[in-house]
Formats: C-alpha cells, sequence, structure tokens
C-alpha cells in the first residue's frame, strides 16, 4: 500500500513525555525534526495541549512545551466527529478518541506508542504510526 503522508502529524503525549524525560534521544530528535522543518505540520487540540502541559510542568520542560505550542496548528473537532470514533476506544480513554477526531478532521498521521488506537487503525480511519516507525519513516530514510 502507498504510503500517503499529508505532512501533517499529531504526536501523543507517551511522544512528548518520550522526547523531554530522558534527555536528547531518537523520539527528541523526531520531535525537533517535525516542529522544524517547513514541510511538516503539527496539529494538536485542546485536551492534547492541556496534557502536554500537565507533563512538562512534572518534568520541567515548560520552555520546551511554550516552544511546541508556538508552532502546532490548534484543531478541536466537533462532538459528531468525536461521537463517530468513540466506539473504537475503552471509555476510560475519551481523550484519545478527541485525539483520533482530530486526526480525522485533518487528515494528520498520529504517531503514538499507545496500543488504544490499534482498533481505529485496523478499520482505516486514521493512520497511526508507531514512534520507532516515525523514525525510520521520517528521519533515517
Amino acid at each position: 500500500m502507498p504510503e500517503k503522508n499529508t505532512g501533517k502529524f499529531l504526536i501523543d503525549t507517551n511522544v512528548f513525555i518520550a522526547a523531554v524525560k530522558r534527555g536528547w534521544t531518537d523520539t527528541t530528535e523526531l520531535l525537533l525534526h517535525l516542529l522544524s522543518n517547513r514541510g511538516y505540520q503539527l496539529i494538536a487540540n485542546d485536551v492534547l495541549l492541556a496534557e502536554y502541559r500537565k507533563y512538562a510542568e512534572k518534568l520541567n520542560a515548560i520552555d520546551f512545551y511554550e516552544f511546541l505550542v508556538k508552532r502546532v496548528e490548534v484543531v478541536n473537532p466537533e462532538p459528531d466527529d468525536v461521537r463517530r470514533v468513540l466506539p473504537y476506544f475503552p471509555k476510560s480513554q475519551a481523550a484519545d478518541a478527541v485525539h483520533a477526531a482530530t486526526c480525522l478532521v485533518t487528515g494528520a498521521i498520529l504517531i503514538t506508542n499507545d496500543r488504544h488506537f490499534e482498533r481505529i487503525s485496523k478499520a482505516g480511519l486514521i493512520e497511526v504510526w508507531s514512534i520507532t516507525t516515525a523514525i525510520k519513516r521520517l528521519i533515517r530514510r
């Protein structure tokens, strides 16, 4: 299947945490690559930005959070879009449904290591890449 890359990506919270938690890693390089390359657009929603901020405060990474926030496009999906994807998630994962709905309406590829997105990915509603896949496809070509 040919890769359909819109150039838009949504970075799940686990990617943000991995990028800032342990100093410079491949995940840090991936996130900075996405932020600095004009061919890519990072997409977020208000729920995701609140998650980023919570972890940025815990990990003493507020400066990086503020750097990131200035470079993302904020798109909040409509309630109908969220309802459309809710059946693919456990009831306790409503935030993940919002992230998936954001990808659905923007065409963004979700980068995550969270297994909660497997069902919606297999259904073909959104494209989901693991962190390793994103690094291989975007940095280590």
